[in-house]
């Protein structure tokens, strides 16, 4: 059963319009400033389930000419956080609360995270831990990450 929330139905538009990306991150950018700086592209969304992509680019590696911990931390961040918007109704509410890195090795090159959960019941407050996994070009995992979150209940309007 497809539980589409507003913002999942608006993501899945915005794929189908030419020239996605930058609207993508111009919107990233007006919400989340920060968030934009690595220039994430939205590769695929559905119900709990997430993927972003950044490009390996000066602006992000370090003096290694690595991909930098930070931006990788962004991505992980990102990816997570939009996959738990785009995953609760309305009359739920969220916000992180813990993001725990695992760098595994150097990241060299273009970077995809990827997300994917179990739908929880949103109708009680409770901590989550959502998995995000980083991988390179060749599909090597560089890096894990669980993004906490604390999802429940908007409370009743006063």
């Amino acid at each position: 059963m497809d539980e589409a929330t507003t913002a999942l139905r608006w993501l899945r538009r915005l794929q189908r319009v030419p020239g996605h990306q930058v609207l993508f991150v111009t919107g990233l950018a007006l919400a989340a400033p920060y968030s934009a700086t690595i220039r994430p592209r939205l590769v695929a969304v559905d119900h709990c389930r997430m993927t972003l992509a950044m490009r390996r680019r000066r602006a992000v590696t370090n003096h290694l000419h690595t991909v930098h911990a930070a931006a990788m931390a962004n991505l992980a961040e990102l990816t997570g956080s939009l996959c738990v918007m785009t995953s609760i109704p309305a009359s739920a509410r969220w916000i992180p609360n813990a993001l725990e890195l695992r760098y595994l090795r150097k990241a060299r090159g273009d970077l995809q995270a990827s997300c994917a959960f179990p739908p929880p019941d949103w109708r009680r407050q409770q901590d989550l831990s959502v998995p995000i996994e980083l991988t390179d070009a060749h599909g090597e995992c560089v890096a894990t990450a669980r993004l906490g979150v604390r999802i429940g209940p908007k409370p009743p309007p006063r």
